[in-house]
């Protein structure tokens, strides 16, 4: 072996940390403003929006009163439309304006009461749109 050898492709480990954490940081930093400049969907508001308007409207023992329908719209989230439809057997009830095509939607399976002494299994679905 040359005695050259013995010092080539030597050095320090505290150099060597640094510049990898300087490649790290400059990797992350461009990673953050690349997806801070990508346009961005609206976030999926239905599923959130069910659940609040299911607790608006529910009573003690989880059952969809008819009755407070007209207050489900306090549940939608500020600064956008909603619509809410219960829909159990024939009978359909909704609140709030028709909803455009590319409104965002979800609706789930819950048990209704229409009147007292009379429970059905329903259809719950909310429309939320800007």
């Amino acid at each position: 072996m040359s005695p050259s050898s013995r010092r080539r492709a030597q050095t320090s480990p505290v150099a060597a940390l640094t510049a990898l954490v300087v490649v790290c940081a400059a990797i992350s930093c461009y990673a953050t403003v690349l997806d801070d400049s990508l346009p961005t969907a609206d976030r999926d508001l239905a599923p959130a929006t069910l659940s609040n308007v299911e607790s608006a409207l529910a009573d003690d023992s989880g059952v969809v009163v008819l009755s407070r329908l007209s207050d489900a719209r306090d549940a939608c989230p500020d600064g956008f439309s909603c619509r809410v439809v219960v829909a159990v057997d024939d009978d359909r009830r909704a609140v709030g304006p028709d909803a455009p095509a590319d409104a965002d939607a979800d609706s789930t399976r819950v048990t209704v009461r229409a009147e007292p002494g009379r429970v059905g299994f329903g259809t719950l679905r909310v429309e939320v749109w800007r």
